[in-house]
């Protein structure tokens, strides 16, 4: 990553702030701390959202821009891995928030307001992102934040030094990051994860398919998504096979539990709300635990 706050996480911040604006009985989840991450165009977007009527029809010019599949996407995911944390939360007293971006999670999930939350990103993004909780005024208590550059510091160092106990179960989510870094990061990082766990610890990781980085593999929504990101100057270069990742993780000391793509993520909401969209089959959250 480059030395200046993340973009996509700029524009995933944006995302949950137009889902969050739809309103009651039309929406997957509430992030009232999203929007204050959003700078420029992205901040007049998210603001129109609020318009009441509006919401759906600002989702909609984001659609147009950046193609139908990453905002259906993240919020998929984003109420997928919601439902996970929740679930785990009670059984857990630490969770690692790994390339954290401006993930509200700690704000705004009651499940965590007992448990110690350490978010781990980039110095240059974890700046901006402390620099607005500060100016919101979020209660950041037992929230721990860990500068680490996934290509060139020591995770597990970092993570120690910061208090975290590797003796204690804890929830590792890992999401949104792993198809900006390079295979050797990604074994490091999972090499490390594994170290850190506990038994009874969860990952939860996202990842895209490798079809998509080499042409093997053909979606709807991939060109305009791939060239977007890639003209965001934060380009996609590690993707796995989803019949492949049983295996790749049982080698790196994870037993899958759960593997869907984010078309699949929303388990049927978007329709049950009457809402057409869609996740991208190209786009996967995978649950394990340590084995």
């Amino acid at each position: 990553m480059q030395d200046r706050a993340s973009f996509t996480a700029e524009t995933v911040a944006l995302m949950r702030a137009l889902e969050t604006h739809r309103g009651p009985g039309r929406r997957l989840f509430v992030d009232p701390h999203a929007e204050p991450f959003t700078r420029g165009r992205l901040r007049v977007l998210a603001r129109c959202s609020r318009v009441p009527g509006l919401g759906g029809a600002a989702a909609w010019a984001y659609d147009r821009v950046a193609g139908p599949g990453p905002r259906p996407s993240a919020v998929a995911r984003t109420r997928f891995i919601d439902d996970v944390v929740n679930g785990r939360a009670p059984e857990v007293d630490q969770v690692v928030l790994l390339g954290a971006g401006f993930d509200t999670r700690a704000h705004r999930l009651p499940a965590l307001a007992s448990v110690t939350t350490f978010e781990v990103d980039h110095p240059a993004t974890q700046a901006r992102k402390t620099a607005v909780v500060a100016g919101e005024g979020l209660d950041a208590r037992g929230v721990v934040y860990v500068p680490v550059d996934f290509e060139r510091d020591h995770l597990d160092r970092s993570l120690v030094a910061s208090g975290f106990d590797p003796a204690r179960p804890s929830v590792f989510v890992w999401e949104g990051v792993t198809n900006y870094l390079t295979a050797a990061a990604v074994d490091t990082t999972l090499a490390t994860i594994r170290e850190l766990s506990a038994p009874g610890s969860t990952l939860v990781v996202t990842y895209v398919h490798a079809g998509v980085l080499d042409g093997s593999a053909e979606f709807p929504e991939a060109e305009r998504w791939v060239h977007n990101v890639q003209r965001a100057g934060e380009p996609w270069t590690f993707g796995l096979d989803p019949s492949e990742v049983p295996a790749f993780l049982r080698a790196r000391g994870f037993e899958l539990v759960v593997d869907v793509s984010t078309r699949d993520a929303d388990r049927g909401r978007f329709a049950a709300l009457g809402r057409r969209e869609r996740g991208s089959d190209l786009y996967h959250v995978a649950v394990a635990e340590a084995g």
